[in-house]
């Protein structure tokens, strides 16, 4: 069996790894994991959203498949020791937007997603207002609202997968790769921090933000960096009745979680990088007076911090390469998710072992997602939710 290499032990990486040990290949397959804790990892820093409203039908495909995977977890992901439940439960989903140009995409989209099996309906802002009469909507004129949307555990979902791969027989190392060896125009060698060596016939880079470090290794450039994510959470001292998932077309989001609220927010105008900053100003000058708009009983809240995490951003359109590089052809990239990983993990492990093993996506077709397009300067048309 081929000598497989996957950089990067996160969702992506044990997905695949996992579902590479399911079709049998295991004794050669080694994932390179620096952070075994995940500290600064993109999953365990998540929200946790599965969501089923995208513009790309394939992302729309992708999550379906997610659902599939989540909802019933413990029959899909089976070899662990340990049993882990990532607690998929339906939240529901409203994105909403205004003006005609706006209305008619989101009428598009929501078109396509039905076509797709997805239950998704959009509502004027008087239907929203008698759904959920604690909000206003202000500053939007319509929203698409798909009540099936789920929410899950993100570390467990991590750590379930993992821990399935481990079971069937998958190594992981603790360690770095520092260097990729060339042998014409294939990687030969993965060379660790520790000194030791990997021979190697197919690399498979999820290193997720660290992912175009590992491109400029074998000479190959992605425009895929790190996007900081803050996330901030409060309570609320008036009840407020049950509500999906809200997300506005300007990205401000917000939702319940954990018997706390939740607001997100993406600045996609700061320079791309690491930035573990949580900036409390934001959320008091800029984030709260927006809540408070939304909804009377967010006047007055009880602030309880947050935490920062990091998309690995795809800056040509925010959606992943999947796919062989074609100047290094025994290395496959599946990188630039753009804040999709983890729902769309299930989908991308199954696709990869298709690509590896059965010469082509067979489930889905993903081609779409071709790194050709990075090379062309091509993007994919995608006027959905972004991140």
């Amino acid at each position: 069996m081929r000598r497989i290499v996957i950089i990067g032990g996160g969702i992506m990486g044990s997905a695949i790894a996992y579902s590479l040990a399911r079709a049998g290949v295991v004794a050669d397959v080694t994932v390179v994991e620096p952070d075994p804790t995940y500290e600064f990892a993109a999953t365990p820093r998540a929200v946790g959203g599965v969501r089923l409203q995208h513009a790309v039908p394939e992302n729309v495909e992708m999550s379906l498949y997610g659902d599939t995977v989540y909802s019933a977890f413990d029959q899909h992901v089976v070899g662990g020791k340990v049993t882990f439940d990532p607690q998929f439960h339906r939240i529901g989903y409203l994105f909403l937007v205004e003006g005609a140009e706006a209305i008619a995409s989101l009428e598009a989209n929501v078109r396509m997603q039905k076509e797709l099996g997805v239950e998704v309906d959009i509502h004027d802002v008087a239907e929203l207002r008698r759904r959920y009469p604690s909000f206003t909507f202000k500053g939007a004129e319509a929203g698409a609202l798909s009540p099936g949307d789920g929410q899950i555990d993100p570390n467990a979902a991590l750590m379930g997968y993992r821990r399935a791969a481990e079971g069937l027989g998958i190594t992981y190392l603790k360690d770095r790769v520092v260097a990729l060896d060339m042998a014409g125009n294939k990687v030969a060698l993965a060379r660790l921090e520790s000194g030791a060596t990997l021979p190697v016939e197919i690399v498979i880079n999820t290193a997720n933000c660290w992912a175009a470090d590992i491109c400029a290794m074998v000479g190959v450039t992605v425009p895929i960096a790190p996007m900081r994510r803050q996330q901030f959470h409060f309570l609320s001292q008036d009840p407020v009745e049950t509500f999906p998932a809200i997300r506005y077309l300007n990205g401000f989001s917000f939702r319940q979680h954990s018997g706390v609220y939740l607001c997100g927010h993406t600045n996609f105008g700061e320079p791309p990088g690491f930035n573990w900053e949580l900036q409390h100003d934001v959320f008091e000058e800029q984030l709260w007076p927006q809540l408070a708009e939304q909804c009377a009983a967010f006047e007055t809240i009880k602030p309880r911090g947050g935490w920062v995490g990091h998309y690995d951003m795809n800056h040509l359109d925010g959606n992943p390469v999947i796919d062989w590089i074609d100047s290094v052809p025994n290395m496959l990239l599946c990188a630039g998710f753009s804040g999709h990983g983890l729902q769309h993990a299930p989908a991308v492990g199954r696709a990869v072992k298709e690509l590896i093993l059965d010469g082509g996506f067979r489930s889905i077709d993903l081609s779409r997602f071709s790194y050709r397009r990075i090379v062309d300067g091509t993007p994919i048309p995608d006027d959905g939710p972004k991140a």
